[in-house]
């Protein structure tokens, strides 16, 4: 599992990197072409797999999985992706715990991370996702340019989807205004082609926060023909000043030692 790569250019973001990172939930077939883009252009990025899934998308083999394991990081994503908020406790656990045994029985290693299902947790599936031994787990608040202040409520800054700007505003008003999200939000209005949108926010997460991640589902890429935008997307990043970096590794450096409250990191102030 590979944590940190990418290259480092200090000019143009005043002595501090970007940190970039991707995810991609479901664990559909398609996320190992996904992992071929990322590769080819040098980025890093988390895949959250559940053992089965309960709308009927197909997931990657066994074998796949860890094929995949030996490039990127895995992180679990319940046991038949279902959104835990709506069971009991006894149910929860099972659902997460009978996926991370899964996972770590077929890469033969810990899985550090969970990806709440459709964004989904509550105080209660939080505690219940730390005491199976997780050491965080990615929400699907969005519009973030910071990690956020938890390690079990990591945010996102965007979606690789293209969304109707009133869905935008939505997220936007439910997540709570500040200028940095404001910051975010303008530049995924403006009218020009997904992967430039997406491009120029990586770019206004570098001004102000030090923190961009990108998140999608390969099965959408395959639904909406985004591929050749993903591949554009990737080849822009990479002329950022940027280091990339998987999930796991940037929680390990915000939350050295396992604390909840996020540590202060150089260039990326942790406030929304």
């Amino acid at each position: 599992m590979r944590f940190f790569s990418g290259p480092m250019d200090a000019d143009r973001t005043h002595g501090q990197p970007l940190l970039v990172t991707t995810s991609w939930d479901d664990g559909h077939p398609s996320d190992l072409r996904v992992a071929d883009l990322l590769e080819k252009h040098g980025l890093n990025g988390t895949f959250y797999v559940p053992s089965i899934n309960s709308e009927g998308r197909p997931v990657m083999s066994a074998t796949e999985i860890a094929q995949l394991g030996r490039r990127f990081e895995i992180g679990a994503h319940t046991r038949d992706h279902v959104s835990l908020t709506g069971l009991s406790p006894q149910v929860a656990t099972d659902q997460i715990l009978a996926n991370k045994h899964w996972l770590e029985d077929i890469l033969g290693e810990e899985v550090p991370g969970f990806a709440y299902v459709r964004g989904h947790h509550n105080r209660t599936v939080r505690s219940l996702v730390a005491k199976a031994g997780f050491r965080y787990a990615r929400t699907g608040r969005n519009l973030m340019s910071t990690p956020g202040a938890h390690r079990f409520q990591v945010p996102t800054t965007t979606q690789f989807f293209p969304h109707s700007r009133s869905t935008y505003v939505r997220n936007y008003l439910s997540g709570g205004p500040s200028p940095r999200r404001t910051a975010i939000l303008t530049t995924l209005l403006n009218d020009d082609r997904l992967a430039t949108r997406v491009s120029r926010t990586a770019e206004a997460c570098a001004r102000s926060g030090g923190y961009f991640h990108l998140w999608g589902h390969s099965w959408e890429l395959d639904a909406h023909s985004l591929w050749n935008e993903l591949d554009r997307l990737l080849a822009q990043l990479r002329e950022l000043a940027v280091r990339f970096v998987t999930n796991a590794g940037w929680c390990e450096r915000v939350w050295r030692g396992g604390h909840d409250q996020a540590l202060p990191f150089p260039g990326a102030r942790h406030s929304a």
